[in-house]
Formats: C-alpha cells, sequence, structure tokens
C-alpha cells in the first residue's frame, strides 16, 4: 500500500513539473500586461519608481532580481509568487536515463567477468539483463543515486 502511494504521488509531482512553463517576458511584465497596468501604475502601488520596475522586469529575465523582490511584486499584482526547479527532460527520462546508465555498468563489469572464465553473455542476453535491471532500478528511484 505504501508504495502505491509513493507511486501516485510522484506520479502527480512529474505531471506538475513537466508542464511547467515561463513566459518569454517574464512573470512580472506578463501579468502587469495581462492586468492592463502601467509600468508607472505598478511603481505606485510598489511605492518605488518606474524605472525601478523596467529593472525588475529585466532583472526577472536576466535572473538578477531576488526572490523577495518577485514575491512582494507578485503581491502587488495580486498574485502569489511559486518557484520551481524545470528538468531539462521529462523526470521519466532522467529516471531511466540513469537507471539504463547503471544497469549498462553492472551488466558490462559481469559480462566481462564471465568472459574471463569463457562463459560469455550473447548480445540479446546482455540486452535482457540490462532491461531487467533497469526496470528493477525504477521500482526504487532513491537507489540510482546511491551508485
Amino acid at each position: 500500500m505504501k508504495k502505491t502511494f509513493k507511486n501516485l504521488e510522484r506520479e502527480q509531482l512529474l505531471k506538475k513539473v513537466n508542464s511547467f512553463s515561463v513566459p518569454p517576458e517574464g512573470w512580472v511584465r506578463t501579468m502587469r500586461k495581462a492586468l492592463g497596468m502601467t509600468m508607472a501604475q505598478l511603481a505606485k502601488k510598489m511605492g518605488v519608481s518606474q524605472s525601478r520596475i523596467h529593472e525588475i522586469e529585466i532583472g526577472e529575465i536576466s535572473n538578477q532580481v531576488t526572490l523577495k523582490t518577485l514575491r512582494l511584486t507578485a503581491e502587488k499584482l495580486g498574485c502569489r509568487l511559486e518557484y520551481a526547479f524545470i528538468p531539462e527532460k521529462p523526470i521519466e527520462d532522467l529516471l531511466k536515463g540513469k537507471a539504463q546508465q547503471i544497469a549498462q555498468e553492472k551488466v558490462a563489469y559481469v559480462s566481462h567477468q564471465m568472459a574471463l572464465e569463457n562463459q560469455s553473455l550473447s548480445a540479446e542476453e546482455v540486452e535482457e539483463q540490462t532491461a531487467h535491471l533497469v526496470s528493477e532500478l525504477l521500482e526504487t528511484p532513491k537507489k540510482l543515486w546511491d551508485l
């Protein structure tokens, strides 16, 4: 039961992570424009200069703005700030790639040792053993990071 709950929880997190995308102009400018708000109007709400709003918008795109500033800006835009780590590829692909790498290394080592004893594995057996080990490793992903 515990394993099923963990897998369900993981699947839900994967859906959330894989569906996230940042607008090209950044969130501050996108939300400000969506609300029909000018930089001057947002500046007034925040108690800063219009040029500061421009700095925030540019800073967000170039990763030069603090989370504190983004949080305050979001609040003044009637939003809340949430940040996320976005994987370069879907999480499933990252896990499978890591499992594949580990499995290939382990099977290659065993295959090499067996070849030294004239008990070589065929290419088909190597592939079968690798696939089996990948499946086994993916059942408990936390083990991937200990190897």
